[in-house]
């Protein structure tokens, strides 16, 4: 018996293509606005490792960098290394990231306990390859969200090696798709804009949910000025909220702390 076709491997072959393609498209035509670029030059040819994070919404805009940029730069240490989840719908960006040259690790962000989400496992790669001196590159609230919430783990990733995270803020004067993202969809020769403040250093005595919070907010601050430069007009449905922490029961024994597991695409 055939496969259905939503388990073919014909399907993301296909759709990561065409996915690989109209980025590039974009990358190439689109009016880009750059500010910091040198921030992350200097990263991308240094021994250590570091990690890039931007928000989910702004991935068709992520390959500005790897299209524009890499080939006018030292050959890195390690190739640039994308975070994609393990589900199906993660073999479209697998399909699409390996056009674009990029070194492919397969993780979650769901922070479950579910061996078969690798988180544990991709974590070690993701180390391995900051130990060569490689760029992990995630969106940092995906595959599912919260939007525009940072998720601990990568942040704890980061402070395992004590390397550094780099901020990707990107924008483009494009539509918002009804998707729990609000996902940006570009037309070729649009206005668009990148935003790189400086790193932001990491250890592992540092506070994890300050550093947190100064990653998210560094990102915000850097996504709202890249809305500028492209002329992207505010949001008009608002981010949800955080879930709230509940308070432990009298006499219940803490939760143990879970693996790392980190954001994939």
């Amino acid at each position: 018996m055939s496969k259905p076709r939503s388990q073919s491997p014909v399907i993301p072959w296909i759709g990561g293509t065409l996915i690989w393609a109209y980025m590039s498209l974009l990358a190439h035509t689109m009016r880009w606005r750059v500010e910091g670029i040198d921030h992350m030059r200097i990263l991308w040819g240094s021994p250590q490792g570091w990690v890039a994070a931007t928000w989910h919404s702004r991935i068709l805009l992520m390959p500005f960098a790897q299209i524009k940029m890499r080939p006018k730069w030292p050959k890195p240490p390690h190739p640039a290394t994308l975070m994609v989840s393990p589900s199906k719908d993660g073999e479209f960006t697998k399909r699409a990231g390996t056009w674009l040259g990029l070194h492919i690790i397969r993780g979650s962000s769901s922070g479950r306990s579910d061996k078969s989400k690798r988180g544990v496992s991709a974590a070690r790669e993701s180390m391995e390859v900051m130990k060569k001196g490689g760029c992990i590159v995630m969106t940092i609230d995906g595959p599912k969200g919260p939007r525009e919430i940072v998720g601990i783990g990568t942040i704890k990733l980061a402070q395992q090696m004590g390397v550094p995270i780099l901020i990707y803020g990107l924008s483009a004067n494009a539509k918002r798709l009804d998707t729990w993202d609000r996902l940006l969809w570009p037309r070729p020769f649009a206005r668009g804009a990148v935003v790189i403040p400086e790193p932001i250093p990491t250890s592992k005595s540092m506070d994890s949910e300050e550093l947190r919070l100064r990653v998210e907010n560094a990102l915000k601050e850097a996504t709202a000025r890249a809305d500028e430069l492209a002329g992207l007009a505010p949001d008009t449905v608002p981010a949800p909220a955080p879930a709230p922490v509940a308070a432990p029961q009298p006499g219940a024994k803490p939760e143990a702390e879970p693996a790392l597991e980190h954001r994939g695409t």
